[in-house]
């Protein structure tokens, strides 16, 4: 595996692995807290319920035994008379823990039996002859109320009786805390089985990151084809990323096999060019040694036109080794500003400048370059502001060598082509720059070639055969677009066209 192979500090690794947060602790963790929250929930919710069901159970039986007392009350001789049956009793005392407390009394007379310090009143208003049930604590403990009121009639009376039965809740809490036991044992086992899935389930949802892990690492060094194996859709954005940055990444080493490349093929040449100078006139200097020195005393003098090496010609050769320096440090200038030019359309979003900055700022430089090779170079523009979307640089970089590469052909075999013309225009949706020259032009059948690196149409004029493969490259970043004409009578006219800031923003 290619990554097992690199210097890393494996020390250091395990450091950043500790502190890096862990994806599946996190499922697990949350996972964990919404079944807890669930079971807390569902805990809660027992409880209430089992209380509801042991009072349900139990007050069946007291309104069973308060009944049977309701049906027991009577009026003989204008009195109330009640017969409480063993029965009643004999239905509470099922809950043979419990203790049970009444009264009866009538509202016209008072007390009639029972407890007569129970004085318990529902919270609700009282309705005749429907039964009421409550909490309310007596004598130290809680009980659970049923009360009942009754109007009582004959030919010569009439009163209201209230009948008031408790029966403390032991046997109620005893009973809720049986099924609210239960249940908890139940809501456990089904959130530790729930929490086992999830754990087991973590390991599922993220083997497809495994997966792609492993794709990765076996790979060999230098392998950036894109991943090809099937995942789920929550992974698949994820691999098309890793693809993406994949072929990112394969275009930036391309580039720079393409930069080093450049490099070699722009410096290689000039270097022999210099050594083959340096040879020459070394090789003159020794021969006119040798000739002086291998001349008979009683000879006549060389000529000056017979000289193996005169001044002049070894002038010329250090004047064609300056001239091979100048071309070799313009062309690592051409390299350099290559290498910013491409980082910078790599790593720089595109902003809204004004185009006329980067095209006035070139046509200054190249002005005098182009004054000393008797060119005339004019810029013609009548617009204030021509927003784009673009990069200053690298749109400056393009002019100049736009602009260096007309000046370079000006005037090749054409004797009084000595204008270059650089115009900006505005159109409806774009703005349309034209660089003019009036040498000899393009042939046709080269037209299609010129934006190809290291191609050049002529070797007798000096030139590295990248320039315009850069410019290319910053038209094509820019979305714009670029074509060569035939300037009349003679000469070449690159015409480059740039979208207007308000018809591109929507786009970037």
């Amino acid at each position: 595996m290619w990554q097992k192979s690199l210097n890393i500090n494996e020390e250091e690794e395990k450091k950043a692995l500790k502190k890096a947060p862990s994806l599946r602790f996190r499922f697990i963790l949350t996972g964990t807290l919404v079944i807890g929250v669930i079971a807390a929930l569902a805990v809660n919710l027992i409880f209430d319920y089992s209380q509801k069901l042991a009072d349900l159970s139990y007050d069946r039986l007291l309104r069973s035994a308060l009944l049977q007392m309701d049906e027991n009350i009577g009026l003989i001789r204008n009195e109330v008379s009640i017969d409480i049956p063993w029965s009643a009793f004999a239905t509470l005392a099922q809950a043979d823990e419990d203790r049970v407390f009444y009264k009866v009394e009538s509202l016209e007379k008072g007390f009639i039996t029972g407890y007569q310090d129970l004085n318990s009143l529902p919270p609700k208003p009282p309705v005749l002859d429907q039964v009421q049930f409550y909490n309310q604590e007596y004598s130290g403990e809680m009980v659970r109320f049923a009360w009942v009121e009754r109007h009582l009639t004959d030919p010569e009376t009439a009163q209201t009786v209230r009948i008031v039965l408790g029966q403390t809740r032991l046997s109620r809490e005893e009973m809720a805390s049986a099924i609210t036991q239960k249940a908890i044992q139940f809501v456990l086992f089904i959130a530790l089985v729930a929490i086992t899935l999830i754990i087991i389930g973590s390991h599922l949802v993220l083997r497809p990151l495994h997966r792609i892990e492993g794709a990765l690492e076996e790979r060999a060094m230098g392998d950036l084809t894109p991943i090809d194996i099937n995942t789920p859709k929550e992974t698949h954005h994820l691999k098309v990323a890793i693809n993406h940055f994949m072929v990112r990444l394969q275009k930036n080493l391309e580039q720079l096999e393409n930069y080093t490349a450049d490099a070699a093929h722009q410096l290689r040449t000039p270097l022999a060019s210099l050594r083959a100078l340096a040879e020459n006139a070394r090789d003159d200097i020794f021969a006119d040694k040798n000739s002086l020195g291998s001349q008979p005393s009683n000879s006549l003098p060389l000529s000056k036109g017979e000289s193996k090496s005169s001044p002049e010609k070894q002038y010329q050769a250090l004047d064609n080794i300056i001239k091979q320096c100048d071309g070799l440090s313009q062309t690592v200038t051409l390299l350099l500003n290559q290498a910013v030019v491409s980082h910078r359309l790599q790593t720089h979003r595109l902003e809204s400048i004004d185009l006329l900055e980067p095209i006035t700022a070139s046509c200054r430089e190249q002005a005098l370059t182009a004054l000393h090779q008797g060119v005339h170079l004019s810029l013609e523009c009548d617009l204030k502001q021509t927003l784009i979307l673009g990069d200053s640089f690298a749109i400056q970089q393009m002019m100049q060598n736009l602009i260096e590469n007309a000046v370079r052909y000006s005037g090749v075999d054409i004797e009084h082509a000595t204008e270059v013309i650089v115009q900006v225009s505005e159109f409806e949706t774009f703005y349309r720059i034209k660089v003019i020259d009036y040498g000899g032009g393009i042939p046709d059948v080269e037209k299609g070639r010129v934006f190809e690196r290291f191609y050049r149409g002529r070797y007798d004029i000096a030139g590295s055969g990248v320039g315009l493969a850069m410019v290319k490259d910053i038209i094509d970043h820019h979305g714009a677009r670029i074509v060569i004409l035939d300037t009349e009578p003679k000469g070449t006219t690159f015409q480059v066209d740039f979208a207007k800031y308000k018809y591109k923003e929507g786009l970037v």
